[in-house]
C-alpha cells in the first residue's frame, strides 16, 4: 500500500488554515475545516459541506463559481472514497482531502507549487507513492508540513523565507525530507514552519520578522534552528502568521512573537517579543485556535474568550474594532463550544450538541447564510453537524 480595508483582507487571505475533528459516540468524527475565506465541514452521517470563497476551485466542486449559500460536496474523481477520508487540510486558498490510506488530494491555487500537480480537481500528490504513513499535515501561505508515524517531516511548496527549510529560498514543488527526526507535532506559520521532537525541543525555520524563531536579529533561518521557549510542558503547538501560541499540560497558554493587534494576548505597547509570556485567561484552556492576527481559546465547561485583530468582527465579542486596533481576551460565547477554527476575518465554531456558529466578515458568504452580511456576534446557522 503507498502511504503517506484592503491591504488588511489581503494580508490576512495569506496566511495558514487549520481544520480539527470530533469523535461523537453516533456516527463519524465530525470534522471542521476553515480555510483562508472557506470551509468545509463534514457532519456525524459524513456528509459534507462547503461554503465561502471558491475563486481557485478550492472548494473541490469542479469549477471556480462563487456563491454565497452553502453546498454539499461530492467529488466526481472515483478514487477517492469518501468513507475512507481521515482529515481535510484547508490552507489560504487550496485543500488536501486526506484518506485513511495515506493517499491526498489536492485542489485550487497552485501559485506556489503546494499541490505539485496542475489540472483538473483532486489530483493524487506525490508524496502519496512513498513509501510512508501520514500522521499529520498542516499548511502555511502557500507551503505545507507533513509528519509521517515516523516522526519525519516533509516540506515543500513556497519557500521565499526558507520555510520549506532546504536552505535556499527556491519554491520547492518535490517533497523535500528535512534532517529533523522523533517529531511528535508540526505547525506552521505565515511563512515559517515548526516541528516538536520527543523530548521536547522545539524547531524552526523560515520567517523571523518577528523574532517568532529567535531574539538574534536574523530575518530568514533557512534551515532549522532550535527555540528557546523555557519549560513550558507542550499539550499543543500553534502558530498564527507571526507569533507562536503553546498550550501546556496545565492548561496555560503561553505566545510570543508579532503583537501590533494584540494578538499575544496582553499588552506590549504594540512591540514585538520574542519571550514566552502567559495569556490572562479567567480558566484552565483545553484548546487554542489561531489564525493571522486572531485567537481563539476554549475553556474548561466550553467557554469561548477571544482576542486580536477584530476589524471585521471576527472575535465574534459583538462589536467591530478599527483596523489599527487590537481586542485583549474577551468572552465569546458563554459555554458547550466543543470545536473552533479561525480562517481570513471570520471564526467557525460548534457547540456540544452540533449546532454550527460563525461570524465576522462574509464577502465570499463566509457566514453560511446565504448572504454577503459580515454578523459580529457568534450566531447560529441552519447547519448541523451532529445528527440523531
Amino acid at each position: 500500500m503507498k502511504k503517506l480595508g484592503i491591504v488588511l483582507l489581503l494580508l490576512a487571505l495569506c496566511l495558514p488554515a487549520r481544520a480539527v475533528t470530533y469523535p461523537v459516540p453516533n456516527g463519524m468524527p465530525v470534522i471542521l475545516a476553515v480555510g483562508g475565506s472557506f470551509a468545509y465541514a463534514r457532519d456525524n452521517q459524513g456528509k459534507i459541506y462547503v461554503w465561502g470563497d471558491n475563486q481557485y476551485g478550492q472548494l473541490g466542486r469542479g469549477d471556480t463559481r462563487q456563491s454565497f449559500k452553502v453546498g454539499t460536496f461530492e467529488t466526481q474523481n472515483q478514487e477517492i472514497d469518501l468513507s475512507r477520508l481521515k482529515d481535510i487540510i484547508p490552507a489560504s486558498d487550496y485543500s488536501f482531502l486526506l484518506l485513511d490510506d495515506s493517499t491526498f488530494y489536492g485542489v485550487g491555487n497552485n501559485s506556489y507549487l503546494p499541490l505539485t500537480r496542475k489540472g483538473s480537481p483532486h489530483k493524487k500528490h506525490v508524496l502519496a507513492d512513498l513509501d510512508v504513513t501520514i500522521a499529520d499535515m498542516k499548511t502555511g501561505f502557500g507551503h505545507v508540513l507533513a509528519l509521517t508515524d515516523e516522526g519525519e517531516v516533509y516540506a515543500w511548496g513556497r519557500n521565499n523565507r526558507g520555510q520549506v527549510g532546504n536552505g535556499n529560498r527556491k519554491n520547492v514543488m518535490t517533497p523535500y525530507k528535512l534532517p529533523l527526526q522523533n517529531i511528535v507535532k508540526i505547525e506552521c506559520g505565515g511563512k515559517y514552519s515548526l516541528a516538536l521532537d520527543d523530548q521536547g525541543v522545539l524547531w524552526g525555520w523560515g520567517d523571523n520578522e518577528y523574532n517568532q524563531l529567535s531574539p538574534k536579529k536574523q530575518i530568514d533561518f533557512t534551515t532549522p534552528v532550535q527555540i528557546q521557549y523555557g519549560e513550558i510542558d507542550i499539550f499543543q503547538l500553534e502558530a498564527n502568521g507571526a507569533s507562536v501560541v503553546l498550550l501546556d499540560t496545565q492548561g496555560v497558554l503561553w505566545t510570543w512573537g508579532r503583537n501590533d493587534m494584540h494578538q499575544l494576548g496582553y499588552d506590549t505597547k504594540g512591540q514585538t517579543t520574542a519571550v514566552p509570556g502567559p495569556v490572562p485567561l479567567p480558566g484552565k484552556v483545553t484548546y487554542v485556535a489561531s489564525y493571522s492576527s486572531q485567537t481563539y481559546a476554549i475553556l474548561e465547561g466550553g467557554a469561548l474568550w477571544s482576542w486580536g485583530n477584530n476589524s471585521y468582527g471576527q472575535l465574534g465579542q459583538g462589536f467591530r474594532s478599527a483596523a489599527s486596533q487590537g481586542v485583549l481576551p474577551g468572552l465569546a460565547w458563554e459555554k458547550d463550544i466543543v470545536m473552533v477554527m479561525g480562517g481570513s476575518l471570520f471564526v467557525v465554531a460548534m457547540t456540544e450538541d452540533g449546532r454550527l456558529l460563525t461570524a465576522g466578515i462574509s464577502k465570499f458568504g463566509q457566514q453560511a447564510r446565504g448572504d454577503g452580511k459580515s454578523v459580529y456576534t457568534l450566531s447560529e446557522t441552519e447547519i448541523d453537524l451532529i445528527l440523531p
